[in-house]
Formats: C-alpha cells, structure tokens, sequence
C-alpha cells in the first residue's frame, strides 16, 4: 500500500515521528536505527514504509531509513510469534549487519540482548532465519541498493505484492547485471517471470 513518504519532518519523538506530506501528517514508529539519523524538525525527510494491521491495534505505519532495515524487519515479521513491537526492538539493539552475523553464526547470546527475546526466542530466529538472511549485507545481493532509482523502485514494488525479499533482491541483482533497463516496470516483469520459474 505504501512504498515511502516524503515530506517534511513534522514531529519528532521516539519512537514516533509525523511527516507533513502536502499537509497531511503521516505519523510512523520508527526503530532507534533510523531515528538516529534522521534531520531536524521541519527538514525534509523519506522513510520507506512498511503497512500492519491488526485487530488489537488497528492500522500502523512503520517507518525505515534505509531498505536494508526495512527488508530485515520484514523478514522478522515472518518468523512464529514475532510481531512487530519484537521486530522494532531488534532493529534499535542491534544494526541489520551485525543481527544477520549473530543469526549466520548462531550467536543466541547477542541475539538474547534483544528486549524481549530469550534463548528460546533467539534459538527459534536462528532456525528460521538462517537460510534467508543471504541477501541484507552480503555483497552479492546488495548490489542491488547502488544500481539506482529503476532498481529500488522494482524493489519496492516487488516486496508490495508480497514476494519474498531474499529471492527479489537475488533476481534483481542477477537480471540487472545481464541488461540494462529503462523502466522500473520492465525490471519487474522480468523478475516476476524469474520468480514463477523458480516455483516451478
């Protein structure tokens, strides 16, 4: 539903922030990670956005710096029993890189400095992360963050229809090294078509 927002830097007071786009404000939670770096009030800002609902609280907005925090919180939202209160607490403990090493190694002990996380919780996200965390910091995969505006834009329209961002960001990276593209539409054409093979 919503890929960013852009706009000016209404409110701002952690874990939420208000961003005034065209004179609505678009109030978004935001994980210690991305508050760090974002500007003053009344500067402009873009947040990716990641769209819940859920009975108990209804519609949220979270709000993320970069895609590679976004792609980590969306990853958490799939493991049982991690919501997105868990999912915020990672992302302002530890940073995308330093979470995808304790998963890789099976580091329960850094994993458990999480609030809110045990070494029950800590041993479940390693056992249903460990295959899927290939694509938020290795260099392979991340190629796909400075290939430019067209190759986020797929990106992001990709994770909207609910593909799986370890499997998009593999595929982007592997057709736009073969080709050169001049739309974003083109590119997730292309994907999607790898993607349905892959199914197969």
């Amino acid at each position: 539903m919503y890929a960013y927002l852009e706009g000016k830097l209404a409110e701002k007071n952690h874990p939420l922030v208000v961003i005034d786009c065209a004179g609505v404000g678009y109030e978004l939670s935001v994980p210690t990670s991305t508050f760090t770096k974002l500007p003053a009030r009344g500067e402009n800002v873009k947040l990716l956005v990641h769209y819940q609902f859920s009975d108990t609280d209804g519609a949220r907005l979270y709000g993320f710096i970069s895609q590679q925090e976004k792609d980590l919180f969306r990853l958490l939202l799939g493991v049982s029993k991690i919501g997105p209160r868990t999912a915020m607490a990672v992302l302002s403990t530890l940073s995308a890189a330093d979470f995808e090493r304790a998963v890789l190694e099976g580091n329960l002990t850094m994993i458990a400095t999480v609030p809110g996380l045990g070494k029950k919780s800590a041993e479940r996200l390693v056992l249903e992360l460990k295959d899927k965390m290939g694509g938020l910091s290795r260099e392979g995969v991340n190629l796909v963050s400075g290939l430019g505006g067209i190759t986020e834009d797929a990106l992001s329209a990709l994770l909207t229809l609910g593909f799986p961002v370890y499997e998009v960001r593999k595929y982007l990276t592997k057709l736009v090294l073969k080709k050169k593209y001049n739309t974003a539409e083109e590119l997730v054409k292309d994907t999607i078509k790898e993607l349905h093979k892959r199914a197969k």
